[in-house]
């Protein structure tokens, strides 16, 4: 009885032992199926189709594969080089750790040329993730077989050929203009089309409606595979494998430029809600399903984070703007008076600045007379607008409030944005109408740019003519 006792004991200790180091070697694999977060927003600045677009679908791919993140959905706000949805995310995110937006140099060569007011210094950086080589491409029936073939068309009439590309100031321009200063062909003279997203600047080379087109392989990608477009060069230092196509250098321009993308987090986020979100990207950036995003798309692994991204940042912005603004050249500066020369060449000199003087006059002239025109049909409009409401039975300010709030609601204004847009049509400045608000003029900027974009507007005064159309 004793030792059936003792052998009954150790069989249980046995079976406990088993069962205990079974669980030790599956509670790894549980914790490693317990996802980062549950949920995370995705904002993309552009269209469909471009290269923010693809970066957030490759992240929601290797998020949600690895099991990182539960669910990644994907919001769009294209326009402006993506400052439109740049002043989205500033505005209506802030303080949030469960959504990034994708960005990257395109939008902080927008910002520099357009002097906006939001720029990357009012996001917070997470991490750079991709770089990606431009390519120039052409359709399978350009005559263009080759870049010798583009040089000579360029080094012959270079405002024949139009250029397609992404957004003005952004890398795609920035190649366009590396390849006509080497060639030595003024940037006035080059005819560059700008396009919200590579994805149409595809569709807008496939429609004819340039000559050449510059991007990333991704975006060129299907119609690459299909045919319809063949690689004249790329702008990498060497050849990308993959890529059946020599370089730039190879084909005798030194031109290299690469397109880098990264995400970035709202602002007012805590010193440890920025390095949860850096933990959950770095450990997607080194899982291998990204890796098999990387190699599908062509895009080069340039992980960067923390302080270095910071830096590298600021780099950039100092780098950029001098290639979207360069500073004089040594032939284009102006000539001191003592240089002057008597006789011919200096009347010649006062005559071409008396004719400049004039044409300038002549421009400005032009334009207060489109202006006076301009104010003339607005106070007619405003006229029969004024008419029709004294023959209304309906009280005058009530139908005007009735009309305009119809307005807002199909354009789903917030509460914020309808006020903004109220004192923006009875003529306030945005400064004044910050100070009426007790807000600032940044806040109030942005809020006209989201009433512009979900109205289908470009400025304030499409508002206040699609506000006249209603009435008259």
């Amino acid at each position: 009885m004793r030792f059936d006792r003792i052998s009954g004991l150790h069989r249980l200790t046995v079976v406990v032992a088993c069962a205990l180091a079974f669980i030790a070697t599956w509670l790894p694999d549980m914790a490693a199926a317990s996802p980062y977060m549950s949920r995370l927003t995705l904002v993309v600045p552009a269209a469909t189709g471009g290269g923010w677009d693809l970066t957030a679908k490759a992240m929601k791919a290797a998020l949600e594969r690895e099991n990182l993140v539960g669910q990644v959905s994907i919001i769009r706000y294209p326009g402006a080089g993506g400052l439109i949805g740049l002043s989205q995310f500033v505005s209506a995110h802030r303080g949030q750790d469960d959504v990034l937006l994708v960005g990257g140099l395109v939008m902080l060569g927008s910002a520099l040329r357009d002097e906006s007011a939001v720029t990357l210094r009012d996001v917070t950086p997470i991490a750079r993730l991709t770089g990606e080589w431009g390519i120039i491409a052409v359709r399978a029936d350009s005559p263009f077989r080759s870049v010798t073939d583009l040089r000579a068309a360029l080094k012959r009439e270079p405002a024949a050929i139009r250029w397609l590309g992404g957004a003005l100031g952004g890398p795609d321009q920035g190649l366009v203009w590396l390849t006509a200063e080497q060639l030595g062909i003024p940037l006035d003279e080059v005819t560059y089309f700008g396009r919200a997203g590579g994805g149409r600047v595809s569709d807008s080379l496939a429609e004819g409606r340039g000559d050449v087109g510059v991007g990333g392989y991704a975006e060129f990608a299907p119609r690459l595979l299909d045919g319809d477009f063949r690689i004249l060069g790329v702008a990498a230092p060497d050849r990308i494998p993959g890529i059946d196509a020599p370089t730039l250098r190879q084909s005798g321009l030194n031109v290299t430029m690469m397109n880098w993308r990264g995400v970035f987090a709202a602002p007012g986020l805590s010193a440890a809600k920025q390095d949860k979100l850096t933990a959950l990207i770095s450990a997607m950036a080194h899982s291998p399903s990204w890796a098999a995003q990387l190699r599908d798309n062509r895009w080069a692994n340039t992980y960067l984070d923390g302080n270095p991204l910071s830096q590298f940042i600021d780099r950039e912005q100092t780098r950029w703007s001098g290639l979207i603004a360069p500073p004089m050249r040594i032939d284009d500066q102006p000539i001191s008076v003592a240089s002057w020369q008597p006789g011919w060449a200096r009347f010649a000199l006062l005559m071409i600045t008396i004719g400049a003087l004039l044409a300038f006059a002549g421009s400005l002239w032009l334009q207060l007379r489109r202006r006076r025109r301009a104010t003339s049909e607005l106070e007619r409009r405003c006229g029969e607008l004024a008419d029709k409401l004294r023959e209304s039975t309906v009280g005058a300010g009530k139908l005007v409030k009735d009309g305009i709030d119809v307005d807002f609601s199909e354009w789903k204004l917030s509460g914020a944005e309808c006020d903004v847009a109220w004192l923006m049509l009875r003529g306030l400045p945005l400064r004044e109408v910050a100070e009426v608000r007790g807000t600032s003029e940044r806040t109030v900027r942005q809020q006209a740019q989201a009433i512009y974009r979900k109205a289908g507007l470009e400025g304030r005064s499409d508002l206040a003519g699609r506000v006249l159309e209603r009435f008259i």
